[in-house]
């Protein structure tokens, strides 16, 4: 079994992630984890789904 690294640019992960850039640049404050090149910022694809996977939160249920 062959797992593909793919890195993934600020622009791209806001995407893949339906938000803007400004909370990629947030969410890196708080841990989504990413790797610099130089100046430049990547994001493993698996890590941003394993982040996002484990910092959900779960919904509350309202008394009817």
């Amino acid at each position: 079994m062959s797992s593909e690294v793919k890195f993934l640019t600020i622009e791209q992960v806001a995407e893949m992630l339906q938000v803007t850039k400004m909370t990629i640049y947030n969410l890196q404050k708080k841990g989504l984890p990413f790797i610099k090149l130089g100046k430049n910022v990547r994001f493993d694809q698996n890590d941003v789904i394993e982040w996002v996977n484990s910092n959900k939160v779960k919904a509350v249920e309202q008394d009817k």
